[in-house]
């Protein structure tokens, strides 16, 4: 069996997903350690994984971390500029150390793995890794992130066939526009920069390892640029995707959902459950995440929507970012909690009223449960709700127009529609 370090970058998606592809490998035989440059060892440990701390991404490397196109003091911006150009190679070789894998080489001779399954994210790892001949494997939490006949941008909800905009003109011409608009992003960085930027910094550093450029691709997101070529292992279905050809080296190996994850305890819930079984109430629970705080408004819309339905109980997780929500009075079957835990409520829950995170979404998934998806329309987000809604396993919704009366409207359609059931089931086995 093989030796296998799986890096990735500490975020709590990634984390739990890649805690599942851990536990199923050990199963399987194989000697795992996990690894990240965030300190994630309470995490790891209940599964008797080693976990070690990996050097800390300069995410950047350019002059003191400071932003490029804007300054504090808008006076200033020319100065700073013209300073930076007087120390443009002295930054470019600043950069180039700080991003400098040397801390990671060591790692990899003191550990000797067979195989590197590396998030896609973690460009100096990657480079790292090719250029000492590893067996190197791709890591991606995320749907396909390339342009691909009949796909859209994973960033948009665009719905293929759908209107205009679903058209295959229109999708082509959405792809060219958005690779002019990155092409000009990065160059405008590097321009800026003086070439310190950490895009620059990588290219300057894959050259420096060997790294075939053939594998570099211009990046629509996430980061400095994507990879064509080297396997990819994507944590997600390619049954959720729009209709398309995959490329060759993308692989898509399922949802890894860690059920088992140690999740707090709320005291609150056992009266909860305990209510829905007593009266037959749906349960409903609403995670916000990335939906906290600035969209406070959206919240009270919904408590509006279900305070009206003594038999929809609704469960609302804050994130831990918004412990001053307050609950309008008379209302009793809404519970606000600064915090949830997700998997225990979703094996009892009815409908998931979430914002689109692609962890939530494969969770649901794994419990069977349909969803009315609100986009927080960040990231993959807006690509997450479109797939949703495709494939029939609840509804996309937009959390900036809807009022009461259609959220409630919305709530209900999902629930009394025996198809949303039935697809999200399907979708399960």
């Amino acid at each position: 069996m093989a030796k296998l370090l799986i890096a990735i970058t500490g975020q709590a998606g990634i984390t739990n997903a890649s805690l599942e592809l851990s536990r199923r490998l050990l199963a399987a035989g194989h000697e795992v350690t996990l690894a990240a440059p965030r300190d994630i060892g309470q995490k790891v440990g209940p599964l008797g994984i080693p976990f070690l701390r990996l050097p800390t991404i300069n995410e950047r490397p350019e002059l003191g971390g400071e932003a490029l196109s804007t300054t504090n003091q808008q006076g200033n911006r020319w100065t700073r500029l013209q300073e930076r150009f007087r120390k443009r190679k002295i930054n470019r070789l600043r950069s180039l150390a700080l991003t400098d894998p040397t801390d990671f080489t060591q790692i990899l001779d003191r550990l000797q793995p067979d195989v590197l399954i590396c998030d896609v994210e973690l460009h100096e790892y990657i480079i790292t890794a090719y250029r000492r001949g590893l067996q190197l494997f791709l890591l991606s939490q995320w749907y396909s992130l390339w342009d691909r006949p009949g796909l859209p941008y994973l960033l948009h909800d665009t719905i293929p066939g759908e209107g205009w905009a679903g058209s295959r003109l229109a999708l082509w011409l959405s792809w060219q526009k958005i690779r002019w608009q990155r092409r000009w992003m990065h160059k405008k960085i590097a321009l800026l920069s003086f070439g310190s930027d950490r895009r620059s910094t990588l290219l300057t550093l894959a050259t420096r390892e060997g790294f075939p450029r053939r594998f570099i691709r211009k990046s629509f997101w996430p980061g400095a640029f994507t990879y064509e070529g080297l396997p990819v292992l994507a944590m997600a279905p390619f049954e959720m995707e729009f209709p398309h050809r995959p490329l060759s080296f993308l692989h898509y190996i399922g949802p890894m959902v860690y059920a088992n994850r140690p999740e707090q305890a709320v005291s609150d819930l056992p009266a909860i459950f305990d209510r829905q079984e007593r009266t037959g109430a749906k349960l409903l629970l609403c995670t916000v995440s990335t939906m906290a705080g600035v969209h406070d408004d959206f919240l009270l819309r919904l408590v509006r929507a279900v305070a009206p339905r003594p038999d929809w109980l609704l469960i609302l997780g804050l994130g831990g970012q918004n412990d001053e929500f307050e609950l309008a009075e008379g209302v009793d079957n809404v519970y606000a909690f600064s915090y949830v835990p997700q998997l225990r409520v979703l094996a009892r829950a009815d409908l998931s009223i979430n914002h689109g995170g692609i962890h939530t979404i494969h969770e649901c998934l794994h419990f069977r449960v349909p969803m009315l998806v609100y986009s927080g329309k960040r990231s993959d987000q807006n690509g997450c709700a479109a797939r949703v809604h495709f494939h029939g396993l609840g509804l996309m919704a937009d959390r900036d127009q809807d009022t009461p009366t259609a959220i409630r409207a919305k709530i209900n359609y999902v629930l009394s529609e025996e198809s949303f059931q039935e697809k999200t089931a399907r979708m399960h086995n």
